[in-house]
């Protein structure tokens, strides 16, 4: 039997549609900007163009280097998001298992250091940098994005890895595993929404950070994506279709990242409310 529409059900899909024709705009409107010349997109913002100038994106690459400053940043984001969570999930484990005498002073630091403002402490962070000659380091750069994000990725982790049944902790160690074997072989497959949770997230903060990698990377070849795009900034004249180009070409790996991790992201953002 067909299921009757409800006017709730009605209502809960035209709003879902709506939601939906909000959202895919900003991308439409982009793509198709970013294929017109800059004349023809303020004459008809939403039309088609007349013409579709592929060529915007070779121009867009030769002002600047879109395509290696995008590999830059997804060299940092995995670099950094590798390193975070090797310091992470042990650290969040022990929080989270381990009846410490200060585990509660330690998640309320990392708690506060949420609150904290990047700005807040960018003077800081560039004079430890200066101090032992890191920049155009991509190393010295993926420690400062992994204690950057550190904080939220182990209390999402601690609090995901406390919700899990102690017992299969017991278990494990009853079957000869060591400490280290209990987390890379029990809390690690179990904690992957909450991992590719903190991951997506750190990804998406790291790829779009300007302000550190503007000031710590001086050398052209080094600049991640962010800074590239400030190349399109002119006194006098701007070309904006070669700017939605730009654009297009940095929000691709976004896309295709959180295609491929999506459904990790929902489960753990939905299994926090959940035991075991």
């Amino acid at each position: 039997m067909k299921k009757k529409l409800t006017i709730g059900k009605t209502i809960y899909i035209l709003i879902a549609i709506f939601w939906l024709l909000v959202t895919l705009f900003p991308l439409y409107f982009t793509v198709i900007s970013s294929l017109k010349e800059d004349a023809e997109i303020w004459e008809g913002l939403i039309s088609l163009p007349r013409e579709f100038l592929w060529e915007n994106y070779v121009s867009a690459n030769n002002v600047a280097n879109i395509v290696k400053s995008t590999m830059n940043s997804i060299l940092l984001s995995i670099g950094s998001i590798f390193i975070m969570l090797i310091c992470v999930i042990p650290a969040s484990y022990v929080l989270a298992r381990k009846k410490l005498r200060f585990s509660a002073a330690v998640s309320t630091y990392f708690l506060a250091a949420l609150m904290i403002p990047i700005h807040g402490a960018l003077v800081s962070i560039i004079q430890m940098v200066n101090m032992v000659g890191g920049q155009n380091n991509y190393l010295i750069l993926m420690l400062v994005y992994s204690g950057i994000n550190f904080s939220m990725a182990c209390f999402i982790l601690t609090g995901y890895i406390r919700e899990l049944d102690k017992g299969i902790d017991e278990a494990a160690f009853i079957d000869g595993c060591s400490l280290l074997q209990i987390i890379a072989r029990v809390i690690v497959p179990i904690s992957k929404p909450a991992i590719a949770t903190v991951s997506i997230v750190s990804f998406l903060n790291i790829y779009n950070e300007l302000p550190i990698a503007n000031v710590l990377l001086t050398k052209k070849g080094y600049q991640t994506i962010s800074v590239a795009l400030l190349a399109f900034k002119g006194d006098y004249q701007v070309k904006v279709s070669w700017i939605f180009a730009a654009i297009v070409l940095a929000t691709i790996p976004l896309v295709i990242f959180y295609l491929f991790c999506q459904e990790y992201v929902e489960k753990g953002l939905t299994a926090g409310a959940m035991k075991g």
